[in-house]
């Protein structure tokens, strides 16, 4: 069953090393400013948490920008209007090839007047969802490192690659990766052999 989860919607992205903020136009919104009434920063966006909930907010989310680990948090903000609304945040780390953290990414729903049991369950899902498919990444790189002889570094690549070339999620040819090479396992079949027909002879070389 697709999720939905209905109000406001805003994305938002955060640059690790520039220690910078990029909000969409309706993140500004549900923190009660126009776009480009301020430039978005950290101390801002906590500034606007309610102080209720201000220190397990602020922890979850600068724990998210070292360790990049998926996060959810419902909590209560206090717009630029002095409106109190309910939202909840979902983000997530995204790694360069070499495996620094460079990005986190998200967004921030206004859940205000919604019912918090089925909202929660939905925002717990698509978490467990983003863990589960960072495992399975990471489970594809093993098999490649294993399989071709290269370094963590090279087996990101190689995804990367089999990812544009075939046009697919990077997450979904992980699955298909990881499953083929089960299923050659159990047929005592070489793992090798999963490797070129998921991703090719050429990249299954180390390309």
């Amino acid at each position: 069953m697709t999720t939905v989860i209905t109000g406001p919607y805003g994305p938002f992205v955060y640059n690790v090393a520039e220690s910078s903020w990029w909000w969409s136009d309706d993140l500004y919104r549900i923190l009660g400013f126009e776009p480009g009434d301020i430039v978005p920063t950290t101390d801002l966006l906590v500034a606007h948490k309610h102080p209720d909930d201000a220190a397990v907010a602020t922890a979850i989310i600068l724990n998210a920008f070292t360790s990049g680990e998926p996060f959810a948090l419902w909590h209560r903000i206090i717009d630029a209007r002095r409106r109190t609304r309910t939202v909840v945040s979902v983000g997530d780390g995204i790694r360069d090839g070499s495996g620094t953290l460079v990005e986190v990414r998200g967004y921030m729903v206004d859940v205000t007047g919604s019912k918090r049991g089925q909202t929660a369950r939905d925002i717990d899902e698509a978490v467990r969802r983003s863990a589960e498919s960072r495992g399975t990444i990471e489970q594809a790189k093993g098999i490649l490192m294993a399989t071709l002889g290269v370094s963590a570094d090279q087996a990101f690549v190689i995804l990367k690659r089999g990812s544009q070339n075939a046009n697919i999620k990077l997450r979904d040819l992980a699955q298909t990766l990881v499953a083929k090479v089960d299923e050659m396992r159990q047929a005592g079949l070489d793992a090798r052999k999963a490797v070129e027909e998921v991703l090719g002879p050429e990249l299954a070389a180390g390309a």
